[in-house]
């Protein structure tokens, strides 16, 4: 607290103060407000004497509760009754002045006090004589209290004088008017007019009664003659009711009825002006004659009328304003009006005021030496006259000036003494009423004492302002001051404020600022002390806030608050809420789950989204933090869909757009139904911008539309709005002529025309039919020829072969012809073709690949059809080595030729290269063109052979390990040798050597398939690579992979004994069902008692035929069994049983089978039988003798062959090229694509293409087959 001292205001300077403390019930009713502490030299105000300071026995100033009323209206039959009572000690006594004057009841027979109270009584008879001003005076020795005055007024019982009543006569349509004027009284009668019969008189708006009491007709009718309207008044004072005489109203009939504006006949005065009092009720009344009836109407000029105050009752005749505020005043006009006229009447309000309270004094106690002000503040109009008395004397004349005085209304009283005590009364009066108050100063003087327990701990947390409490009494009102704990003054810190009442505020509160606090209070009498303990916490805070969260409707959302507290504050704890409301975890709902510091809102939803406040609390303080919850998600559904007519096909949409769920609407899609033709079907029709909610549309004719529109945002498209009213659409004729208009025979003298038909959304019409024309193309353009059909095809019979006609289809409906359309080409029926393709040569290219050229030189008209391409049909006829040796035998006479491979070759290429051939072969070729009906004739045969080619693989390569460093290799000779083989060579690294460096290499003769590798690595692994040799070079090779290691294996056993038995071992004897040396293999042991696990007891060799295992319990059970390791490496059991240590060999089952002597047996038979097999098929093979290397190629011939399709394009398979190339293209696919015509039709020209031998078509030709790597076969195109 070493913060610079500031001034500060201290007790008793007048500066702010907290709110007083409930009052307390002194003894005998006396309530004694609380003095605030003055200021000094300034006034004071009142506190109560708190209940803590103690029971003392205080004198009280008289105090009124009972007043007589400001004015009593008495009848002959009725006492005068004045209350006045008042409370007070000593007990109070009473006096009444009359007229100002004493008033002595004792001194009048027939007028006395009531027991026990001030209350007047005065007899009836003695009420006329005694009327007049009357007031109370309740005094004790501590002053004297005055009540309102009181103006008794006394009356006899009205009665209505004799009058002479005359019969009232007018003419139809003349106004009237019928006087009540009944006798005048203090209270006013209230007025009614019935007639003899005790009827009330029927008003309206022609008949009605004014404020006076007078009935006023407008207008009369014959039907308003009566001899009885009497006029009656209620009288409520002396509850009488008295009646006027009756009155005769005669209405005779006229031919002159004439009508005329309306004119006022209430109020009388040509320019009226009312005062209203405020808060009073102002009544105005208009009251009109004329024919027809006029109505009435009213409006303030110089404002509208007060709005919830105003009524118009009377049939709108008269105004009723309540509570009347100053603002009100201004004019009222009235209108009365009819077909003839206006009558106007203006009223001019002044509102004026009876005085009122703005501020009432108040009674207070007050110690010695202290000022008291007593606050009297008045309002009215005219402005009210004020004055003060004291004890009922008027202020000027009361002794002892010099330390009273009167200033701005409010009476002061300085340095107040005890014989002070006063009452004193302020009263206020203009020509509207009176108002009179009675306010007591009382003087006192009483001890210091602090109302505040000693010791109060006050625990709060660090940056809060803490209050520390010291409530004190005295008169004079006491000093407050408070020590720091270093018994400093605590105002010394500009962080604290003493109030007035004691309370020390400290703030904001620092952990350093924790200790004792001392408050001392003290004044002229006595000094008093308390002390309190200042105990400062951590405050609580939200170190991890919850973050904002937006989330796509349906997921699930976590908000996270981590806080700190004060660990020495309990209880604490952390809650959720959400706008507001709180959150609790429910058994009915999973809506929130509430776990630690987490809330987790699961599935949110649009309505889920809002704020969330999370809060950390003590007993002393709190923490908050808040989140926003943003659900967004798609929109929602439009609204109001409307849908506009244009004209007869255009129509407009327009709608209100639906919720955007917190995502801006991108756009508006519109879907269309069409009820004939699709009805249930929605097709999106057009898209618009978010920002645009209406869409003009084009309708298509005889259509019947529904329409319905969806929102979307980025997260996709709303729910659509529901379906809009259908629209209709009459016929009109086609818009559109049918596509795809072809003409083309199936057979040679007809054309069939097709097309695709209109779909039923462009028929316009409930059908359409189509007109189908075609005339010659050639010589000459002859007459269109033409049939209506409901749809294709129309078959033109008798048609030249191949002739081109021109043709036309338009459609129709009922309600017209569709656009002329356009001419179509077509053909008739197509005939082989007379052609065949000449100068066929062959160029040789590589080892597997040729090129081959050919042209057409026949007229064009002998193709007779569109020209498809080329077939190139080739055999293979052999090797050329087989030729060298002998020449083959001619076919016997009837044998069937092998079918050739076929190339088909699209357009009108003159050339392709034809790959995948093989090497070192004989082939024979020719080619013929085909049009879309078939093949025409053949070529010239043409014969090529082609070069030698690198061998193929060899077709095995066997590799057996022989021991750790030895392999045994064997293979065979390549399935294609593709020449004369030189030989073979093997290239061999081991497996762990690197790449970079050359493989050992060794080479064999040709005749040569097996050698020994020896002097390898042992336990190594090797690469081994073979290439068979030709002239031309290496061939592929065959990849393997040797390896010297011994492969892990199980024993198979025979038999599995028990020999010697201890105590603690046991020796285990086994004999091998055939041999296998060397294998190892693990014994482990478990005991049955404890089923533990297993325990390895050692590795054993399988040829060893026994085994000691050790370390057993006596008389124990033991599962024992053998585990090895498998081909894959992995360690498994291959035998089991149960043993004891007394030597008992207990049989279990094995796991397999493997071990039974019946399947030994079983197996043993098998091997025989197979090994007896083999050297019958040996022995038969030896005796065979050689054959024929022709019959050979003329086997493999005949495998080779497959029958050729027609009207496709090269779709072949071969065995042999199955067999030895697995990887090889599929050929039925590519031939089936090049099969199609529509596939064909842009591959004209002259260009050459390429295809491999096989019938695949590749090249420029190729570019959507699959990517795989090229055959090496593979050939560029022609140039």
């Amino acid at each position: 607290m070493s913060a610079p001292r500031q001034p500060q205001p201290r007790a008793g300077s007048g500066a702010s103060r907290l709110p007083p403390a409930p009052a307390m019930a002194l003894p005998r009713g006396f309530s004694l407000l609380l003095l605030l502490l003055p200021a000094l030299g300034g006034p004071g105000a009142t506190i109560t004497i708190p209940p803590e300071y103690g029971q003392h026995e205080f004198l009280q100033p008289p105090e009124l509760t009972e007043q007589p009323p400001e004015q009593l209206v008495v009848f002959p039959s009725d006492d005068v009754v004045l209350k006045c009572a008042a409370t007070g000690n000593p007990p109070v006594q009473y006096r009444w002045t009359r007229e100002d004057d004493s008033f002595v009841p004792e001194e009048h027979p027939g007028v006395s006090l009531a027991p026990g109270s001030g209350t007047l009584l005065i007899n009836a008879s003695l009420a006329g004589r005694l009327q007049g001003r009357y007031r109370c005076a309740a005094s004790n020795a501590l002053g004297t209290a005055l009540s309102t005055e009181s103006s008794v007024i006394a009356e006899n019982t009205p009665q209505w004088p004799k009058e002479k009543v005359l019969p009232v006569e007018v003419e139809e349509g003349d106004p009237v008017v019928l006087p009540c004027d009944p006798p005048k009284s203090a209270v006013p009668p209230k007025i009614y007019w019935l007639n003899s019969r005790i009827v009330h008189i029927a008003q309206d708006a022609r008949v009605s009664m004014g404020q006076d009491g007078f009935l006023y007709f407008a207008n009369a009718l014959v039907r308003d003659s009566h001899p009885d309207y009497i006029c009656h008044a209620h009288y409520l004072g002396p509850r009488t009711i008295i009646q006027k005489e009756p009155l005769d109203l005669r209405v005779s009939p006229s031919n002159k009825v004439q009508s005329r504006r309306p004119r006022l006949v209430v109020p009388r005065d040509p320019q009226p002006s009312h005062v209203a009092l405020r808060g009073g009720t102002l009544v105005l009344e208009c009251i009109a004659e004329g024919l027809p009836t006029p109505s009435v109407r009213w409006q303030r000029l110089n404002g509208p009328l007060p709005l919830g105050r105003v009524s118009l009752e009377n049939f709108n005749k008269t105004l009723r304003l309540r509570d009347v505020e100053e603002a009100d005043d201004g004019e009222y006009e009235c209108v009365a009006e009819n077909s003839q006229g206006q009558a106007r009447r203006s009223h001019l309000v002044t509102v004026e005021a009876a005085p009122y309270w703005v501020r009432r004094p108040q009674s207070g106690v007050f110690g010695p030496g202290e000022t008291a002000r007593l606050d009297c503040a008045v309002q009215g109009k005219p402005r009210p006259v004020l004055s003060w008395r004291i004890n009922g004397v008027p202020i000027d004349e009361v002794p002892g000036s010099a330390r009273r005085a009167v200033r701005e209304g409010a009476l002061v009283l300085s340095r107040l003494e005890p014989n002070d005590t006063m009452v004193a009364q302020c009263e206020a009066h203009n020509s509207h009423g009176r108002l009179l108050a009675n306010a007591f100063v009382y003087v006192v003087e009483l001890p210091v004492k602090i109302l505040t327990a000693d010791e109060t701990l006050y625990t709060v947390v660090e940056n809060q302002t803490v209050f520390l409490h010291c409530q004190t009494f005295g008169a004079p009102a006491p000093t407050v001051e408070w020590l720091t704990p270093g018994l400093e003054p605590a105002l010394q810190d500009d962080r604290a404020f003493v109030f007035t009442n004691g309370t020390l505020r400290l703030g904001p509160v620092l952990r350093g600022d924790a200790g004792t606090f001392t408050c001392r209070a003290h004044n002229a009498h006595s000094n008093d002390s308390v002390s309190g303990h200042l105990d400062v916490r951590a405050a609580t805070r939200i170190e991890v806030p919850p973050q904002n969260v937006t989330a796509k409707k349906g997921q699930t959302v976590t908000f996270r608050c981590g806080a700190a507290f004060d660990p020495g504050l309990s209880p604490r704890g952390l809650e959720w809420y959400r706008d507001g409301q709180r959150l609790q975890d429910t058994a009915d709902s999973d809506k929130y789950v509430l776990s630690g510091d987490t809330l987790t809102v699961t599935t949110v939803d649009y309505v889920d989204q809002g704020t969330f406040r999370c809060r950390a609390w003590t007993l002393l303080d709190a923490a908050e933090a808040e989140a926003q919850l943003r659900v967004v998600g798609r929109p929602g559904p439009v609204r109001d869909l409307q849908v506009l007519e244009v004209d007869e096909r255009r129509v407009r949409l327009s709608w209100t757009p639906g919720d955007d769920n917190n995502s801006p609407v991108e756009k508006f899609v519109v879907e269309e139904e069409e009820e004939l033709f699709s009805a249930g079907r929605f097709v999106e029709r057009v898209t618009v911008p978010g920002g645009q909610p209406w869409a003009p549309l084009t309708l298509s004719p005889y259509g019947r539309y529904r329409f319905r529109v969806l929102a979307a945002n980025a997260y996709g498209r709303g729910e659509p709005s529901a379906p809009s009213a259908p629209i209709t659409t009459p016929p009109a004729a086609p818009e559109r002529n049918p596509g795809g208009v072809k003409g083309e025979g199936n057979e040679t003298s007809n054309m069939i025309i097709t097309w695709q038909p209109l779909a039923p959304g462009d028929w316009n019409a409930a059908e359409v039919r189509y007109r189908v024309q075609w005339r010659p193309l050639e010589p000459e353009r002859g007459r269109w020829h033409e049939e209506t059909v409901p749809g294709p095809p129309v078959v033109v019979s008798g048609t030249p072969t191949f002739s081109p006609y021109e043709i036309r289809v338009q459609a129709l409906n009922e309600a017209g012809k569709g656009p002329e359309p356009p001419i179509t080409i077509g053909y008739s029926g197509e005939d082989l073709p007379l052609v065949y393709p000449e100068n066929v040569g062959v160029e040789i290219l590589n080892s597997t690949s040729v090129r081959v050229r050919w042209s057409l030189t026949g007229p064009p008209q002998d193709l007779r059809g569109h020209l498809r391409g080329f077939r190139v049909l080739y055999w293979h006829e052999g090797w050329v080595g087989e030729r060298a040796r002998r020449q083959a035998p001619p076919a016997p006479p009837g044998a069937a030729t092998p079918p050739p491979r076929v190339l088909a070759v699209p357009g009108e290429a003159r050339g392709v290269v034809l790959g995948g051939l093989r090497p070192w072969s004989r082939y024979r070729l020719r080619v013929l063109v085909f049009n879309g009906r078939g093949d025409g004739p053949p070529s010239d045969e043409i014969r090529f052979d082609t070069p030698e080619g690198v061998p193929g693989p060899p077709e095995e390569l066997h590799v057996e390990r022989m021991n750790e460093t030895t392999l045994a290799l064997e293979w065979k000779r390549p399935r294609h040798p593709n020449g004369v083989l030189t030989g073979f060579l093997l290239q061999y690294r081991p497996e762990n050597r690197s790449e970079e460096e050359p493989p050992d290499e060794l080479s064999f003769p040709a005749g040569t398939l097996n050698t020994t590798l020896g002097r390898l690595q042992p336990h190594s692994r090797y690469r081994l690579t073979l290439r068979a040799l030709s002239r031309v070079g290496p061939g592929a090779p065959v990849l393997r992979l040797g390896s010297l290691r011994p492969e892990p294996v199980l024993p198979v056993l025979g038999s599995v004994v028990v020999g010697e038995v201890g105590e603690d071992f046991t020796v285990l004897h086994w004999t091998l069902a055939h041999p296998q040396a060397d294998i190892e293999f693990k014994v482990q042991y478990m005991s049955k008692t404890t089923e533990g696990s297993w325990h390895d007891s050692g590795s054993v060799n399988s040829s060893l035929g026994l085994f000691r295992l050790r370390d057993l319990s006596p008389g124990t059970s033991y599962r024992v069994q053998f585990v090895g390791r498998n081909h894959s490496g992995h360690h498994i059991p291959f035998w089991e049983s149960e043993v004891q240590t007394n030597g008992t060999l207990l049989p279990r089952p094995a796991s397999g089978f493997a071990t039974e002597g019946w399947f030994i047996g079983f197996v043993s038979a098998v091997v025989l039988l197979l090994l007896l097999l083999l050297i019958l098929c040996f022995i038969k093979r030896s005796k065979g003798g050689k054959y024929s290397v022709k019959d050979k190629e003329d086997t493999q011939a005949d495998s080779e062959a497959r029958p050729m399709k027609d009207e496709t394009f090269g779709e072949y398979s071969d065995g042999e090229e199955k067999a030895s190339r697995s990887s090889g293209r599929s050929l039925g696919a590519a031939g089936a694509a090049l099969g199609s015509d529509d596939s064909l039709a842009g591959y004209g020209g002259s260009a050459d293409v390429q295809f491999n031998e096989d019938g695949s078509f590749i090249g420029q030709y190729s570019g959507t087959r699959g990517s795989g790597p090229a055959s090496p076969g593979a050939a560029a195109p022609l140039d």
